[in-house]
């Protein structure tokens, strides 16, 4: 039950809150969609067929089915398709549409065809929205201020990179698919998104730490209360710096193993991030007037 601190004569504020709605399915339906929007969009630039289908499959049976189980009446998904001017959630589901569509069109269309380039484009411009969606859905919520920061977006986009560079070494390794670009070169980048990601992540705690009072309170849970342990072992402990430093030392040298356990590692990470930045969400305090 929200506390409620009194003000000055008649007003009142009540205390924070926590949001309850979004948790697990919707942290799953942010994961998958990030990490296959990513495989997809990294497979088009290596021109990897298999990665670019796994990463539709991602999308459309992880992202997807967590959206569907979330609704709990899957029959009226329709209606997340209304109002794509004003709907983040909307523009979102069409992104996915869009990108099923012409992904598979483009997976089956004769290589160097009009058909391949054109509908590479139109599927790569969509899985593009896919990875940052989810970022400017949190970021349209002025409730919540945790999320309501311009970082987010790009926090989405660079984890979804990362998810895509990991999942496209892992496939390398173990043989599912062979790309036309040294390994060497993925590995390179898996390094430099590793550490952009936990910059980015290190510059995001910092603006919370300097925003309104929600905004702290978030912070606050995330990193000396609840939820600080899981976000230190889990998020920052094995999602990024574990992660970096086998990336850094060992890499694709270590074989299968290694780059699996590295692949293991980076998911963690990025599934835990965005399951506590949901949990820690808090409402602002609301301002009213007390009625005799």
């Amino acid at each position: 039950m929200a506390k409620t601190t009194p003000l000055v004569g008649k007003e009142f504020v009540s205390g924070f809150r926590l949001q309850t709605e979004w948790a697990t399915l919707i942290a799953a339906a942010f994961f998958f969609g990030k990490i296959g929007s990513g495989l997809f969009l990294m497979s088009l630039f290596i021109n990897s067929w298999v990665g670019a289908l796994v990463g539709l499959l991602i999308v459309l049976i992880g992202k997807g089915g967590a959206h569907l189980l979330y609704l709990g009446r899957p029959e009226r998904f329709w209606r997340g398709l209304t109002k794509p001017g004003t709907s983040w959630v909307a523009r979102g589901f069409w992104a996915m549409m869009i990108m099923m569509v012409s992904g598979t069109i483009y997976l089956f269309s004769p290589v160097g065809s009009t058909a391949s380039s054109v509908f590479a484009v139109i599927a790569g411009i969509s899985a593009f929205v896919v990875a940052i969606y989810d970022g400017f859905l949190m970021n349209s919520s002025p409730s919540i201020p945790l999320w309501n920061t311009a970082m987010m977006p790009v926090l989405c986009l660079f984890y979804s990179l990362l998810g895509g560079t990991t999942l496209t070494l892992f496939l390398i390794e173990f043989g599912f698919a062979e790309v036309a670009v040294e390994t060497i070169f993925l590995s390179n980048m898996e390094i430099v998104l590793l550490l952009t990601n936990l910059i980015i992540m290190i510059l995001y705690l910092l603006s919370m730490a300097n925003a309104t009072a929600a905004a702290k309170e978030s912070l606050r849970l995330l990193v000396r209360g609840t939820f600080a342990l899981p976000f230190y072992v889990l998020v920052l402990g094995i999602g990024l710096v574990f992660t970096l430093l086998m990336s850094y030392f060992v890499g694709t040298h270590g074989g299968a193993g290694v780059v699996g356990l590295i692949t293991a590692a980076d998911l963690v990470g990025h599934y835990f991030l965005f399951y506590l930045l949901l949990r820690v969400g808090v409402y602002k305090p609301v301002l009213g007037q007390l009625t005799m």
